[in-house]
C-alpha cells in the first residue's frame, strides 16, 4: 500500500510540474466554457458592471479547469492534491471566443466565453517571487490590450514571451478600425506610390510622428495625401488617436520644456497611444534636471561664462574664459572667437 502511494505521489508531482523528475514538462492548457453576470446599481456603472461580469467569467473558467483536474485524478493525497488544484485555479485565462455578450431589460449583463486556462507555475502563485516583467505579461494575457502590448515590447524587447507578445500584437492590430483620421506612427514607416511592399518609396516617416490618413485603401493600406498626390503606408505601422489627443500633443511639443504640460497630458489621456511617449519625455526631462542639479557651482559658472561669450562673440570674453578655465570644457572652441 505504501509503495502504491509513493508511486502515485511521484506521478502526480511529475504531471503537475511540482517535482523535478521531468524538467521538460510544460503547463497543459484546458479549454472550457464559462459565464459571468452582473447587474447595474447605485454602486456600479454600465462599464463597471461589464467588467465585473467578465472577471467572473474568467474566474469560473479557472475554477472549472481545476474541477476537471480533480475529477480526472483518482489519487487523493491531501495537501499534494490541493496544491495541484491551486496551481490550476490560479492559472492564466485567455479568452478564445466570446460566445455571448448582452444586456437584458432589467439592467443585467451576461458574458459567456470559451477560454484556455493554462496552469500557473508554482512561482506564479500567491507568495511567489514574480518579476515585474512576468506580472505585466500575466496581466496582458488576462486582458489583452494593444496599448499595454506596445508598452511591454518597448520595455522588454528581449523577454522570453516576445514571440507570443508579437503574435498578440498582430492580432490586436487587426482589430482596430481602418478609417480616416489622425494616427501616431508606432514604428518607422514609408510612404509608397502603390499599395505594395516593393513599391517605390517616396519618403520615410519616423516613429513618434503624427500623420493624417485621408482614407483606407483596404484593411492593410492607409492613404495619405502629399504634394505629389496620394501615397500609401501600412496600417500596422500606425496607431489611432483622436483629434483632441493630437491637438493636446502638439501643444506639449510647442511647450516642450514645460513639465506641467506633459503631466496634464498624462492626466487627461491616460489611455492614449501617446501616453508612453509622454512618459518618456518626462523621464528624460527629469534625468536632465537631476544632472543639472548635480553639477558643481564651478561647472555652472563656467557654462554661464561660456554662454555669454558665445552670445556676444567678444574676444575679451574668450580670453577671460581661458584665463579662468585653462583646461575648461570649451577651451578649444574659445579660440574660434576672434
Amino acid at each position: 500500500m505504501r509503495l502504491l502511494i509513493s508511486a502515485s505521489l511521484v506521478c502526480l508531482m511529475a504531471w503537475s510540474g511540482i517535482g523535478h523528475t521531468n524538467p521538460a514538462a510544460k503547463e497543459q492548457p484546458f479549454i472550457t466554457e464559462a459565464e459571468g453576470s452582473a447587474c447595474m446599481g447605485d454602486d456600479k456603472s454600465r462599464k463597471q458592471t461589464e467588467e465585473v461580469a467578465r472577471n467572473e467569467a474568467r474566474r469560473r473558467a479557472a475554477e472549472q479547469a481545476a474541477t476537471q483536474v480533480r475529477s480526472q485524478s483518482r489519487v487523493s493525497i491531501g495537501t499534494l492534491e490541493e496544491d495541484v488544484i491551486k496551481i490550476i485555479a490560479t492559472g492564466k485565462v485567455r479568452v478564445i471566443e466570446v460566445l455571448n455578450s448582452k444586456w437584458d431589460k432589467d439592467g443585467c449583463y451576461s458574458y459567456r466565453i470559451r477560454a484556455e486556462v493554462t496552469p500557473a507555475r508554482p512561482s506564479e502563485m500567491a507568495g511567489g517571487a514574480l518579476s515585474e516583467e512576468d506580472r505585466l505579461w500575466a496581466a496582458i494575457e488576462d486582458a489583452p490590450d494593444l496599448i499595454e502590448v506596445d508598452g511591454f515590447l518597448a520595455r522588454f524587447p528581449l523577454n522570453p514571451n516576445q514571440t507570443k507578445a508579437r503574435a498578440l500584437q498582430s492580432e490586436l492590430e487587426a482589430g482596430y478600425p481602418r478609417i480616416a483620421g489622425t494616427y501616431l506612427v508606432y514604428r518607422d514607416t514609408t510612404l509608397s506610390l502603390r499599395p505594395a511592399a516593393k513599391a517605390m518609396v517616396i519618403s520615410d516617416v519616423a516613429q513618434g510622428e503624427l500623420v493624417v490618413v485621408f482614407k483606407a485603401h483596404d484593411a492593410r493600406w492607409a492613404i495619405i495625401k502629399r504634394d505629389v498626390g496620394q501615397l500609401y503606408t501600412p496600417f500596422a505601422d500606425l496607431r489611432p488617436i483622436t483629434d483632441e489627443e493630437a491637438a493636446a500633443w502638439q501643444r506639449c511639443i510647442k511647450n516642450c520644456k514645460d513639465v506641467r504640460a506633459w503631466q496634464e497630458f498624462l492626466q487627461t489621456y491616460p489611455r492614449s497611444h501617446l501616453t508612453r511617449l509622454a512618459k518618456d519625455r518626462l523621464t528624460h526631462m527629469g534625468n536632465r534636471l537631476t544632472h543639472e542639479e548635480g553639477m558643481s557651482s564651478r561647472d555652472s559658472e563656467e557654462i554661464a561664462l561660456w554662454n555669454r561669450c558665445l552670445k556676444t562673440r567678444d574676444l575679451q570674453c574668450a580670453r577671460e574664459y581661458r584665463r579662468r578655465y585653462p583646461n575648461g570644457k570649451f577651451e578649444k572652441e574659445s579660440w574660434q572667437i576672434r
